[in-house]
């Protein structure tokens, strides 16, 4: 009953996030039992965030696109941290509602979509996920003066000059130089980088070519673009430059092709990879064989003890009656550091609420502890798991003071 109530309200949210990004009226998705009040699209003036008996907050997700799947486990996340503390009583005496909108896994819906909550007056959002919509909206939520909370791990994005802009997973600075420093533990000589040509890659290619030059290790490197379909020339230049390790960075859809076509090529080296090969759809998409004994460095592993992780785990399936990933985690933890800000501040001022956040410390969530640092990185751990048996087992956590 469970998993086709998740479907249906999905279903809903999708067809009520297609009309608000398109600029049509729609109600919002919450759980706070009242609709939201009439809004005023943004024209260069700012929509009080203290209007009405609720706490109006917005998710930018990628319920269409190249990862659907993706985008309704950040609905569920999101949706689940809502959904506690508005059992809890709420903050400040009023309920959370919560409006899901789809950006489509592109640059200008993410845009498209930020000016509509902030338009209808959302004290914060959570989203958008990938690095190039962030970048995108940055310099929207900035001048709006709202704060925004994405997953988007270029290195590039702690460099912005946004006191408005956060970010609720590690940055690939910490990710991609534990994947390089676990290989080179796995005792690698000759390191094989493959790699996305957008700012995903591109921001990990930058840190594992600078570990290996620091570090003495030899470095060959093969880029690719998303939605590409083959890459049998790329894995036959790592197999004849005769690398003993390679480091994967990419998406869902083209990692499961690399480890397929690793596999069937005859690649056989030790795979340390970014976070997609511990994810359930990933390994969905690959057989056993393909993926058996690789290694992924990741906000979330299933298998960790960690009381948090383990409470939100036993929770989530408790609701949803399905395992949750790094998504739901990750979003899970966006949206509880946006409540915690909204109720350090007393208030729904958004500039207090970005403040608030800003002095957040030792805040547990499921990815980890949130502790705001000058660069509005608010994570900053990681994990290493094996896959063995399609099943990610926890090796060990890396913090990063």
């Amino acid at each position: 009953m469970l998993k086709k109530w998740a479907a249906v309200t999905l279903s809903v949210s999708l067809a009520l996030s297609l009309a608000a990004c398109g600029g049509q009226q729609g109600a919002s998705s919450g759980s706070a039992g009242s609709q939201a009040g009439d809004t005023q699209a943004s024209s260069g003036g700012e929509v009080s965030a203290d209007e009405g008996d609720v706490i109006k907050i917005g998710l930018i997700s990628m319920m269409t696109g190249d990862n659907p799947l993706n985008g309704e486990r950040m609905n569920q996340g999101v949706q689940m941290a809502v959904d506690e503390y508005n059992a809890a009583g709420g903050i400040n005496g009023k309920q959370i509602e919560l409006t899901i909108v789809d950006d489509q896994t592109l640059q200008d819906m993410a845009v498209t979509c930020a000016n509509k909550l902030i338009g209808e007056g959302v004290v914060g959002i959570v989203g958008p996920h990938r690095s190039t919509n962030a970048l995108a909206v940055e310099a929207v939520v900035k001048q709006a003066g709202v704060a925004a909370f994405t997953g988007g791990t270029t290195p590039q994005i702690s460099t912005l000059d946004n006191d408005y802009l956060f970010r609720c997973r590690a940055s690939d600075s910490i990710f991609a130089e534990a994947a390089a420093a676990y290989a080179k533990e796995l005792g690698c000589k000759k390191l094989g980088l493959f790699f996305n040509n957008d700012d995903f890659g591109t921001g990990a290619e930058g840190v594992i070519k600078q570990y290996c030059a620091d570090n003495g290790m030899e470095y060959v490197e093969e880029g690719h673009n998303t939605g590409d379909k083959d890459f049998t020339p790329q894995v036959m230049k790592m197999k004849d430059a005769g690398v003993d390790t390679v480091i994967i960075w990419t998406h869902d859809a083209e990692l499961a092709i690399h480890a397929r076509q690793i596999y069937e090529l005859g690649l056989d080296v030790q795979v340390v990879s970014s976070p997609g090969v511990t994810m359930q759809q990933v390994i969905d998409m690959c057989k056993a064989e393909y993926i058996e004994g690789w290694y992924g460095v990741t906000d979330y592993v299933s298998t960790s003890d960690d009381p948090t992780l383990v409470a939100f785990k036993e929770n989530f399936e408790k609701k949803y009656e399905i395992e949750p990933e790094l998504y739901a985690a990750s979003y899970y933890g966006g949206a509880v550091a946006l409540l915690e800000g909204i109720k350090a501040a007393g208030t729904t001022d958004r500039k207090a609420v970005m403040e608030a956040v800003k002095g957040l410390k030792d805040l547990k969530v499921p990815v980890g502890v949130i502790t705001c640092d000058e660069n509005n990185d608010l994570v900053h751990n990681i994990n290493v798991a094996r896959i063995e048996n399609k099943i990610p087992k926890f090796i060990k956590a890396v913090s990063v003071e």
